[in-house]
């Protein structure tokens, strides 16, 4: 009996446990590993700032949207609205576009329904998440 349990056990996939219990498939660590937190990148435009600076010098919101500048929060929640992740805003840059600045978001919880981005206290814009896996956000705020 007890070679028969070992041949068994050597060729793998089946446990036995405690007496009178059957034999079940062996799980393996793949199976109960979680999924990988992801990561997303983006960038976020004010069209209302820099128009008197030229393309690639530095710039930040001003009036109503001065908390909009380096070092901004960026939240992303999942569909329950628990926070999953948070990170920061990049130095912004004038673009033919207006003042554009860049984030990248790590260690992203996955699994949720959708997700919502919110930079500052702005509103979130939803997103699933394949498109934050995909990374390549483009927000825009302003007129």
């Amino acid at each position: 009996m007890a070679t028969c349990w070992l041949t068994v056990s050597l060729i793998g996939g089946v446990t036995v446990g405690a007496k009178g219990d059957s034999p079940s498939k062996a799980v393996t660590a793949e199976e109960t590993k979680a999924p990988e937190p992801f990561d997303t990148d983006g960038t976020i435009t004010l069209t209302d700032v820099g128009a008197d600076l030229e393309d690639g010098q530095p710039c930040s919101g001003t009036g109503g949207y001065s908390d909009m500048d380096f070092g901004t929060q960026v939240n992303v929640t999942d569909a329950a609205g628990t926070l999953v992740a948070t990170s920061s805003l990049g130095l912004g840059e004038k673009t033919e576009a207006g003042c554009t600045f860049s984030f990248t978001v790590d260690e992203i919880t996955p699994g949720s329904k959708f997700y919502t981005v919110e930079v500052s206290h702005r509103g979130g814009l939803t997103q699933t998440e394949d498109e934050l896996r995909a990374g390549a956000l483009e927000f825009t705020l302003g007129d």
